[in-house]
């Protein structure tokens, strides 16, 4: 009877043990696949912004070159656009300039720009999808050999009309809503993609200035769905999640493009991941579902192996426990040696979870910081802002924002190329860093731009100090150390700051839209100089 006491003991115990070890050890796995999607989601929500970041540079410095031509030519637009191609912008098909016109000035806009180099421009005007202004596509250059829109009416559909008007209304970098472009129309069906077009609207340049009232037309760029979706994307799913491009209008959401890879799992939800972007005045959503493939690799095995391995050494200890129920001593002794390896499985559970935690971590700080500077990420830059404003404002203090934007940095990356950028960023981190506090926050945002959190100010003057000093820290000739190449301090960089106060601020989105609009209004001023909100 003791035997058959003891061996059911024993079976219960080490198959409740067995069992708890194989529940920690699942939900260890499933951690680790959730922490996986949020990596994966992370780079792919950073490709999608940092390629449409590009695209918009690209149009927006094409935009300032149009516009300060002041007698632009067919010349003078081929001459602008000869460095775009496909390897620089991979999923667009091309780039126009769109003029305006109303009905009775489509023949004289016609021979104007016949005039201007562009022999045998014929103007074909549709019904236009909304009023009745036209807009004719009178220069070109296309990049995937397709017939092209020179002389299309792009105001005939409904989105590109759209698109033009937001952009001349805000005067703002806008995308279309997906369509399916007018150029590709007469393709099969199967050859027909979702797309989008970006524009961005050209004014013309007076008194010492680019003056909004001087609207000349846009610079626009066509791009296909699935294109960008495969050139901009299927690096970062790498086989282990499907990624899909949604667009929202309104109640309405529209697919634009998936990229596929690998077969998408069935069942819960639990590792899906969504991401809402908000890009040139349009709202994408930007959705990630794990693959076979992914689940193959977080699911280890550890599970069944835990758990057919507790109970197996369970059964092997009660049949023991019940064979030398008689010898004490002996039996004392295998029990003394069982009870050790169950705590040695215990001590590597514990090590399993804080390799676990210190990943955590570890894809934590990489969530929250620039991977090329190593300074904090606009994420984790807010989060400093909002918790500025919480303590600042209970101890009646004041900080400051200060976006930081380069002047001159695009004729590094043109003339050098994009390593030496990306070691020039770098070493502009590095001067950030020590021309400011250690108290204070430094990001990238993206691109050439930079912020800086300035906490407890002493007074609201002493921020004009932190400008001037960030300016004076990069307008240094760049060093040609750790990748910069010797040619770079021939290329002067300086920085346009714009500073924004939280006395004036209504919250976290507030003194940072201040602080951009001071930048912007620190860069048309001259550059290399400082803005102060309000001021």
């Amino acid at each position: 009877m003791l035997n058959v006491v003891v061996v059911a003991l024993v079976m219960a115990i080490g198959g409740g043990l067995s069992v708890v070890a194989a529940v920690l050890v699942r939900q260890g796995e499933s951690r680790y696949g959730g922490e996986m999607m949020d990596r994966y989601t992370a780079d792919a929500t950073g490709a999608v912004v940092d390629e449409v970041g590009a695209y918009q540079n690209t149009l927006a410095d094409l935009a300032t070159a149009l516009g300060a031509q002041s007698d632009l030519s067919a010349a003078d637009f081929a001459a602008l656009t000869s460095g775009l191609n496909r390897q620089r912008l991979p999923a667009a098909a091309g780039v126009a300039f769109v003029a305006p016109a109303a009905g009775d000035g489509i023949a004289a806009l016609q021979d104007e720009w016949r005039g201007r180099g562009v022999s045998g421009l014929t103007l074909a005007p549709m019904t236009p999808a909304s009023g009745t202004e036209h807009a004719f596509a009178v220069l070109e250059r296309t990049f995937d050999g397709r017939t092209g829109v020179l002389g299309v009416d792009i105001d005939q559909a409904a989105e590109p009309a759209e698109a033009l008007r937001i952009a001349r209304d805000s005067a703002a970098f806008t995308i279309s809503r997906s369509y399916v472009l007018l150029r590709d129309r007469g393709l099969a069906a199967a050859d027909q993609q979702r797309s989008v077009m970006l524009a961005q609207p050209v004014f013309g340049y007076r008194d010492g200035g680019w003056d909004p009232r001087a609207f000349r037309g846009w610079v626009v760029l066509a791009m296909r769905g699935t294109d960008f979706m495969t050139d901009t994307l299927r690096a970062e799913a790498r086989g282990a999640v499907q990624l899909t491009l949604t667009e929202h209008d309104g109640n309405v959401r529209r697919v634009i493009a998936t990229a596929p890879s690998g077969t998408p799992r069935a069942g819960g939800r639990e590792l899906d991941r969504d991401r809402v972007l908000e890009i040139g005045q349009r709202t994408w959503q930007l959705s990630l579902v794990p693959t076979d493939r992914l689940l193959s690799a977080t699911d280890r095995r550890m599970t069944a192996l835990t758990l057919t391995g507790g109970l197996v050494v369970t059964a092997l200890l009660a049949v023991l426990v019940g064979t030398l129920v008689g010898a004490r001593d002996r039996a004392v002794s295998q029990v003394a040696a069982a009870t050790l390896a169950l705590r040695a499985d215990i001590a590597r559970r514990e090590e399993t979870e804080s390799a676990l935690r210190a990943r955590e971590a570890e894809l934590r700080h990489l969530a929250l910081h620039d991977p090329l500077t190593g300074l904090a990420n606009r994420t984790l830059f807010c989060e400093r802002v909002e918790h500025a404003f919480d303590t600042h404002q209970r101890a009646g203090q004041t900080f400051a924002v200060l976006f930081v934007d380069l002047d001159g940095f695009k004729p590094v990356n043109d003339r050098l190329g994009h390593n030496a950028g990306d070691a020039v960023l770098r070493q502009v981190a590095e001067r950030l860093r020590r021309a400011t506090r250690s108290a204070d926050t430094v990001a990238r945002l993206g691109g050439d731009e930079f912020a800086v959190l300035v906490e407890l100010l002493a007074a609201p003057a002493d921020v004009a100090v932190a400008a001037r000093r960030i300016i004076a820290a990069v307008e240094r000739p760049l060093e040609p150390v750790d990748g910069v190449p010797a040619q770079a301090s021939d290329l002067p960089v300086s920085a346009s700051v714009g500073v924004a106060l939280s006395g004036a601020a209504a919250g976290v989105d507030d003194i940072l839209r201040r602080a951009d609009t001071a930048m912007y209004a620190a860069k048309t001023g001259g550059k290399g100089r400082f803005v102060i909100d309000g001021t």
